[in-house]
């Protein structure tokens, strides 16, 4: 069973590193981060990728959880 939880944690890992990537990138193409209109710039929940950044962060730090998983690993047996 712990081979599985590294596995998922790796999938989370790569996905949570992909949704990562975009949010970034879907942030410095937002009007947050260009200067499309002088005075009016975004703050990054306006933007409407603060939300899609969290849940990446998320995923990412799961995944992490999953793949360094100790407890699962000792078999005492």
């Amino acid at each position: 069973m712990a081979k599985l939880t590294k596995v998922f944690g790796a999938i989370f890992c790569v996905l949570g590193t992909i949704y990562l990537t975009v949010s970034i990138f879907l942030y410095l193409n937002s009007s947050a981060h260009l200067d499309y209109n002088t005075g009016k710039l975004q703050t990054l929940p306006q933007a409407g990728v603060f939300y899609f950044l969290m849940i990446s962060i998320l995923i990412f730090a799961f995944g992490i959880l999953l793949a360094n998983d100790k407890v699962i690993d000792n078999d005492h047996h």
